[in-house]
């Protein structure tokens, strides 16, 4: 059996969002072999790796707040120790980003159906704007894209976490039975919502899905998912996809 390594941090040391070196990689080997997601295993502290940090925090009862100090170390370090027999250690692989309520299911789905570009195109919705990644329509700081402008594949992956947790989330919560609801009919509709607009429950476009959330009529989802597929147009087909498949995440029940 392979011997884990423990993080070992001076008293006043600490890890953080742009640490970069050998113990943050030890960092996101130890995190990933607790069921959390900090990205690659390149030693540079990104935003996944700031994410699957403040999840463990929040497990742990600690002040979340994504650096790690001793006492993260030492809680790290603890749940790396074998654990008596029939106890579990919670491991929340459903729900992810900066603040730890992002249904990662509907990150997976958009990953599936929008395309990745890691030089900047313009936006083909407007005439100013321009898009990098996964569709993110400013850089990490708000400013933004340039023609030309190029990122890693783990920066187009931050930045959609980013603006999937910061721009769409806040707004989807606003649903009235958004907490009712589980990760994979959450994460269904961050994809609906990412690709149709955030701000769609209670908009005169959207009467139909509205009610059907409204009153939770999920044995009518996917018949209305599939009206939003833009019919007659060349992308009918493509959306009529993804619809099919946010529908089948929405019912797909949580084991």
């Amino acid at each position: 059996m392979t011997e884990k390594i423990l993080l070992a941090l001076n008293l006043d040391e600490f890890l953080r969002l742009g640490s970069q070196g050998i113990q943050v990689a030890q960092l996101q080997e130890i995190l990933r072999s607790l069921g959390l997601d900090p990205g690659p295993i390149d030693g540079i502290f990104g935003i996944q790796t700031l994410t699957a940090v403040k999840l463990f925090q929040q497990q742990h009862n600690l002040q979340s707040d994504g650096i790690v100090g001793s006492l993260t170390q030492d809680a790290l370090n603890a749940s790396l120790q074998p654990q008596p027999t029939g106890s579990v250690v919670p491991v929340n692989s459903l729900y992810g980003g900066l603040s730890g309520k992002l249904p990662l299911p509907g990150v997976a789905l958009i990953k599936e159906f929008e395309g990745c570009s890691l030089t900047a195109y313009p936006d083909p919705c407007t005439n100013n704007q321009y898009n990098i990644g996964w569709g993110s329509t400013h850089k990490a700081d708000g400013s933004p894209w340039s023609l030309g402008d190029t990122i890693t594949q783990k920066q187009a992956d931050d930045l959609l976490i980013l603006q999937l947790d910061v721009d769409d989330l806040p707004t989807l919560a606003k649903i009235p039975v958004w907490d009712d609801l589980n990760a994979n009919q959450q994460g269904a509709l961050l994809s609906f919502g990412y690709n149709l607009g955030a701000n769609f429950y209670g908009h005169p476009n959207f009467t139909s899905i509205t009610r059907v959330l409204q009153n939770k009529q999920w044995d009518q989802i996917t018949a209305t998912f599939v009206k939003y597929r833009n019919p007659g147009s060349s992308v009918e087909e493509g959306l009529k996809q993804r619809r099919l498949a946010e529908a089948k995440l929405f019912l797909t029940p949580i084991n």
